[in-house]
């Protein structure tokens, strides 16, 4: 094969002046109509994947034009997509918060965490209900999983919240399934500290909830849960380490507790206990949108 092209191209003016003499007497030797077909045949043999070759360059620009439109298409709904994401978690979010126990001698004032309190020594955040909302020092902020912190300052609009972990930080709180009292204190996200007599019942797993003593905070709110024992050096005391229920690094909403003495009309967007249960899950960011 090889050498019939070699031979080939070094005769291809003979080869090519002989195919010619042969096509030129094969047509005239035809009638006029078979003349047209033959030579229609030739033409579309020939012409044919040239014409493919050139229709395909107009159909390439429009293939990149479809993709250029289906790549921004997906941006579009892939952001879509994230929005409806995140809705979805803050509803579940909102739910929780709805599910929280209500006593009916509070109101829950719902509010957002607007900013972490980064530039003092407090570990806190700061919150977008202020004292035009009734929010006053000292009240209690809580979450749907327990207690968070309490407010230590107020302004307008906005409040600042001093979080558990906080050194400074001090709770009357009580085992809940041996009742053994004690002051709960700040680690600076590090958990908990609360000490206790060395022959106090206290096990690993039990849950720690506020006391109420001293009036800050209300009782039975959850603090944390034990999660490790160890005696002091002194052999005199128990120092018990207390694993917050409260995630404060995806702290978004919480609520403030407002005694029903000082809800008055000053706090307009204060939510009673009977106003949580009559709303609907459907009807949260009605409840959250009031307080504009």
């Amino acid at each position: 094969m090889p050498r019939l092209f070699s031979t080939l191209i070094l005769y291809r003016q003979t080869v090519t002046f002989t195919l010619t003499v042969m096509i030129s007497i094969v047509l005239l030797s035809l009638s006029p109509q078979n003349q047209v077909l033959v030579s229609r045949s030739v033409m579309m043999t020939v012409l044919t994947p040239v014409q493919q070759v050139f229709s395909f360059i107009p159909s390439f620009f429009n293939l990149r034009q479809e993709n250029h439109l289906l790549r921004e298409e997906l941006v579009t709904l892939q952001l879509q997509n994230a929005d409806l994401r995140e809705s979805t978690l803050e509803n579940l979010r909102l739910r929780s918060l709805l599910g929280f126990k209500r006593r009916p001698e509070f109101t829950y004032l719902p509010a957002e965490v607007i900013a972490h309190d980064a530039g003092r020594v407090l570990n806190g955040v700061v919150i977008d209900m202020g004292s035009r909302d009734g929010v006053r020092p000292y009240m209690a902020v809580v979450t749907s999983q327990g207690l968070a912190g309490r407010v230590v300052e107020t302004g307008p609009l906005s409040s600042l919240v001093q979080l558990l972990t906080d050194r400074s930080c001090r709770i009357s709180s009580i085992v809940e399934r041996s009742r053994v009292k004690g002051t709960i204190a700040g680690r600076l996200y590090d958990g908990l500290d609360l000490m206790l007599p060395l022959r106090a019942d206290v096990r690993i797993g039990d849950n720690v909830v506020s006391s109420g003593l001293g009036g800050t905070f209300p009782p039975g709110l959850l603090v944390g849960r034990v999660q490790g024992l160890r005696i002091e050096e002194s052999g005199v005391f128990k120092q018990i380490d207390i694993a917050p229920v409260v995630d404060f690094d995806r702290l978004e909403e919480v609520f403030v507790v407002v005694p029903q003495a000082e809800a008055g009309s000053d706090s307009m967007s204060a939510i009673s206990s009977s106003d949580y249960q009559s709303l609907l899950p459907g009807r949260v960011e009605t409840a959250l949108s009031s307080r504009q």
